[in-house]
């Protein structure tokens, strides 16, 4: 379930409402667009009852990490995959509450910044352990006997939300329900092991206008990618604000098409000596097709822009990185309100390379054991832009046959 967090408009200050998944935003009120940017993880508070965290007083902030996305595993025997949703205590050297319960959904959250008063106890376990645990969580990691080669996170949501507690000498209480919590081992012990709001949490808000030409970008809330309309350049929202990127679009006779986004990585496999197509149709053991000359070129993946659950990212993901031969792209133009967003971030798409080569391989003793040391060079990603034709219930790939229901697309954006 997605969690609905409250921003501030930076142009007119209004309250706007957003999903937690939502980074491009546009201001009910005075009509502004922006792009927001949290390079350090979005962090986020319960409000103290009905309050914002800024009329509770004086607080000590409890951080518990917030995992949902889509785990995938490779065995000796198969590649797995779950969906996780799950929220951990991340402060251990007390027994505080070991989950928030069904408290981040029901409640409106408050990005926490300079403003938001109190002290913020820091984590005690570190970000893998917490990224191994959502993986048993998962049920993933105990499936038989077999060795794990690889794991990989895609599509992940990692937040921080934090529980404001309030003190009055040994004693503690739940700022938002008022119960009483395990009291400290001394007066001093949350003020020595907790710290102010630090620089580095602030989460910037930039306009969403092209770095190129100043046109307004237009996107939907989850939109990580966006080409600009004017002067066809496409930037991608990332760490240090927008990114430029090569963008391409496929061609169709229709002009019902639907255009569904993909990311085109560019990438060799030393160890294997893949670095055109028809080396990784050897290694696979993927029939050739269409003859010899289409699988001469340099290798791509082919990996979803969009966010599926992953029974459907994997096989799609397959399809088109063999399908890569038969697509006839042009650089990225014009106008086009079919557009579907771009909600799965390059760096995303790039922990999807070792699983699509182990689901494309047809001998899995001949991969699978390499894959702890597999290194990937040269990479490279471009945006491209496919199209579909929409039959109704399905959107189908003209040149792949690929058929992707279009109820999958509208759960997709809710993961």
């Amino acid at each position: 379930m997605d969690l609905s967090v409250e921003q501030g408009c930076p142009q007119c200050g209004a309250p706007v409402s957003m999903a937690e998944a939502d980074r491009f935003f546009v201001c009910p009120f005075c009509r502004v667009s922006s792009f927001l940017v949290s390079p350090a993880g979005a962090r986020y508070v319960l409000p103290c009852g009905r309050n914002p965290p800024q009329e509770c007083g004086d607080l000590y902030f409890i951080p518990y990490l917030r995992f949902r996305g889509s785990i995938f595993l490779v065995s000796g025997r198969e590649v797995s995959h779950r969906i996780v949703d799950t929220t951990q205590l991340g402060f251990t050297s007390h027994p505080f509450p070991p989950t928030l319960g069904l408290r981040p959904q029901a409640m409106k959250l408050h990005r926490v910044d300079a403003q938001t008063p109190g002290r913020f106890l820091p984590l005690t376990i570190k970000m893998q352990s917490i990224l191994a645990r959502a993986a048993n969580l998962s049920g993933l990691a105990s499936r038989g006997q077999a060795t794990m080669l690889h794991r990989a996170f895609i599509g992940e949501s990692l937040s921080f939300i934090y529980l404001p507690v309030r003190q009055e000498e040994r004693k503690l209480f739940d700022a938002v329900t008022g119960n009483a919590l395990p009291p400290v081992p001394a007066a001093s012990f949350l003020q020595e092991k907790s710290r102010p709001f630090q620089p580095g949490w602030r989460a910037d808000v930039i306009a969403a206008l092209c770095p190129r030409c100043g046109w307004e970008l237009q996107g939907q809330g989850d939109s990580q990618a966006v080409p600009c309309p004017n002067c066809g350049t496409a930037w991608e929202a990332g760490g240090r604000g927008l990114q430029p990127v090569s963008w391409q679009q496929g061609e169709s006779r229709d002009e019902m098409a639907q255009w569904l986004p993909f990311w085109k990585i560019a990438a060799a496999i030393p160890e294997l000596a893949v670095s055109t197509f028809a080396d990784y149709l050897r290694v696979t053991r993927q029939p050739l097709l269409d003859g010899r000359s289409a699988t001469e070129g340099p290798m791509h993946f082919v990996i979803p822009a969009f966010k599926v659950r992953p029974g459907i990212f994997l096989p799609t993901a397959v399809r088109m990185t063999l399908s890569q031969h038969l697509f006839h792209l042009a650089p990225g133009g014009g106008r086009s309100s079919r557009r579907y967003p771009a909600n799965l971030a390059s760096s995303e798409a790039r922990q999807a390379l070792k699983v699509t080569l182990a689901a494309s391989s047809l001998d899995h003793k001949e991969v699978y054991p390499l894959l702890p040391r597999l290194r990937f060079t040269h990479v490279r990603a471009a945006l491209v832009y496919l199209p579909f034709h929409d039959d109704g219930h399905d959107l189908i790939q003209e040149q792949s046959g690929l058929a992707i229901a279009k109820n999958v697309l509208s759960w997709g954006r809710k993961l």
